[in-house]
Formats: C-alpha cells, sequence, structure tokens
C-alpha cells in the first residue's frame, strides 16, 4: 500500500512534483514559507511536525479507507454469489414446477376423455371378481398419483415464489454494495491523492531546513538495551525482536516494511514476523486483541497515541516503546510519552 516508496509511485506523482513545486510555495501555510528564512529551529520544527501529524491521519484514513473498501467488496462478492444461487435455484424450480404442470395437465385431459373411471363402473364392467380388484387397484394409484402431483405442484409453487423474492434481495443487495464500494473506491483514491500532495510539501519543508533544525527534529537518541526484553517464544516478545530489529530505518507513508515503514506498518510487519496478521491501520488496531492497563503494560503491547487514535507503537519495556513517528525520523526507541498523548494500550 506504499504511496511514495515505490517506483512506480514516484513516476507517477513527478509530473504533479512539478506543478506543485508552485503550490507548495501557497499550500504550506503562509506562517510557515513566508518565515522559515527568520524562524528559529524551534518554531520551523514544531510547524513541520505539525504537517506531519496531519500527513499521518490521511496516511491512516487512508488505511481505514482502504479496510473499509476490501470489506465492501466481499460484500460485493458474497451478495453477488447468493443472487447468482438464487437464479440457479428459481430456474431449477421453474423446471421442476413446468414438469409437474405437465403432469397434472395430463391426468385432467385423461379424466376429460373418460380415461378416469369410478369404482362403480369398475364392478360392472369387470368379468371376475380378481379383474375387479385389479381395476380398482388401478384406480387408487391414479388417484394417489394426481394427488401426490398436486401437492408437489402447490409447494414448487410456493417454493418458486419465494425463491424469486431471495433471488430479487440477493440482486438488489449486491446493487447496493456495489454503489458503496465505487463511492468508497472514490474516496480512497481521493485520499491518496491528497496524502501525495501532503508528502510533496513535508519533503520541501524538510529540505529546507539546517543541520540544527534536523537535529531538533530527530531528538535525543535513548538507548534501550534490547537484553532488557524477556526471552521467549511468544508471537509478542518474536514481534518485540522484530520491531527492534529496524531501528534506524526511515519513515515513508503506507510503507510496511521490510526497511521503511509507517507507524501502523511497523506493527503489522513485526507480528507479521511472528505469524500473527494485524489491521492495517491504528484505528483498526485499536480494536484488536484485549484492553490493558498502562500499570500492567507487557513487551508487545500496542500502544495507542491521540484522540483520534492516527498514531500506534509498540512497548518494549522498561518504560519504552519503539515507533515510527514521521518522516526524516528513523523508526526508534523512546519513552512511551515520547512517542505523542497516550490513548489506550491493546494486548493482541
Amino acid at each position: 500500500m506504499g504511496i511514495v516508496n515505490s517506483a512506480s509511485s514516484v513516476r507517477r506523482y513527478a509530473a504533479a512534483a512539478v506543478m506543485v513545486s508552485s503550490i507548495v510555495l501557497t499550500a504550506v501555510p503562509t506562517s510557515i514559507t513566508s518565515a522559515v528564512p527568520v524562524r528559529n529551529a524551534g518554531q520551523l520544527v514544531a510547524d513541520y511536525k505539525k504537517l506531519n501529524v496531519e500527513a499521518e491521519r490521511s496516511a491512516e484514513a487512508m488505511h481505514n479507507a482502504t479496510i473499509e473498501y476490501n470489506k465492501q467488496r466481499t460484500v460485493v462478492d458474497q451478495s453477488r454469489t447468493a443472487a447468482a444461487a438464487a437464479q440457479h435455484k428459481l430456474d431449477s424450480t421453474a423446471a421442476r414446477q413446468q414438469q409437474l404442470q405437465g403432469r397434472v395437465n395430463g391426468i385432467l385431459r385423461a379424466s376429460y376423455r373418460g380415461a378416469r373411471i369410478n369404482r362403480l363402473y369398475a364392478l360392472l364392467v369387470s368379468d371376475s371378481p380378481q379383474q375387479m380388484l385389479d381395476q380398482m387397484s388401478a384406480l387408487d394409484i391414479v388417484s394417489h398419483d394426481a394427488t401426490r402431483n398436486l401437492k408437489d405442484l402447490a409447494r414448487v409453487r410456493a417454493a418458486a415464489v419465494a425463491t424469486k423474492d431471495d433471488s430479487a434481495r440477493a440482486t438488489a443487495a449486491a446493487n447496493v454494495a456495489i454503489a458503496k464500494v465505487e463511492k468508497t473506491r472514490g474516496e480512497l483514491q481521493a485520499k491518496r491523492a491528497n496524502l501525495a500532495l501532503q508528502a510533496i510539501q513535508i519533503r520541501a519543508v524538510y529540505q529546507s531546513m539546517t543541520g540544527q533544525q534536523l537535529a531538533e527534529l530527530r531528538g535525543p537518541k535513548f538507548d534501550f538495551n534490547p537484553n532488557l526484553v524477556p526471552k521467549g517464544t511468544s508471537a509478542a516478545l518474536i514481534a518485540v525482536q522484530a520491531a527492534l530489529s529496524r531501528i534506524g530505518d526511515p519513515y515513508v507513508w503506507g510503507a510496511t516494511g521490510p526497511d521503511q515503514f509507517d507507524c501502523s506498518g511497523l506493527m503489522v510487519w513485526a507480528y507479521r514476523q511472528a505469524g500473527m496478521g494485524l489491521p492495517r491501520s491504528s484505528e483498526a488496531q485499536m480494536g484488536a486483541g484485549v484492553p490493558v492497563s498502562r500499570d500492567q503494560l507487557r513487551p508487545g503491547d500496542l500502544i495507542i497515541y491521540y484522540p483520534d487514535a492516527h498514531h500506534v507503537g509498540m512497548y518494549v519495556g522498561d518504560g519504552y516503546v519503539i515507533h515510527a513517528s514521521t518522516f526524516g525520523v528513523p523508526v526508534k526507541v523512546v519513552p512511551v510519552d515520547g512517542a505523542g498523548p497516550y490513548q489506550s494500550a491493546r494486548r493482541v
């Protein structure tokens, strides 16, 4: 789901970059573009971080839209399958109904021509008691057969009506699902385009930063001893070790590894190394597993940040979290509160 990290994406947005080079000057807040030369490191970095927060929100919203789009595509496939099955059943029911109707019509025609005789007539024309019993038995068989076919015809007709209704509902559901998925696809494309423009803005500001400003952006380096992570083969511990192996890798919107990540992408990749799947967005990851209180955190727990859950990191122990924070800052270990406003935690 990489947006700006693949060669195809770079080519796709190369033309846009030329146009956006002029847009950047107007799209980036005036307070940034007009004051960059005179602002100190802290002021520019603060504005840059705000841009990144918005871009990360866009990226996670895009991931959420992708999740919803995939769900809706599944609903479309299921609805289409149900509609096709209902139509097939309706066709089969119609064929059976036609077959039974033919039998009943045949019996009615035979009765009309006088082939259907009563028991008194059978008695009068019989040459012997045995012949009379044979004729009466045949009449009973014909009568039972006619009754059975009439009942079968009634049941099949009722089933045909119900099946037709099922087919109509399944087809209508499929049409609704298709319309919904098409709308979501349009929204997803808009989010992708918006994120691409935000990425261009952020890179333009990043490239204008001085060494002092870049140092301010990256912040202090915290030494975390991986040996503090308990030994074990649980999925959580394997995920922690996998995440720690990516320290220093760059942040890239939409990336899920193996050597560049966004925040939720790092969580997905790390747990994938342990054979577990996670939802793609930080908001969706907030719904994974079970909630855990802050004072009960264990290595491997996911920590959700910000009220809107647009950022996520992984607790590694001893009060530290590993996360992919923002463009220009590599994957790193920081104190739990250094990754953003703590919102909640989940154990997967």
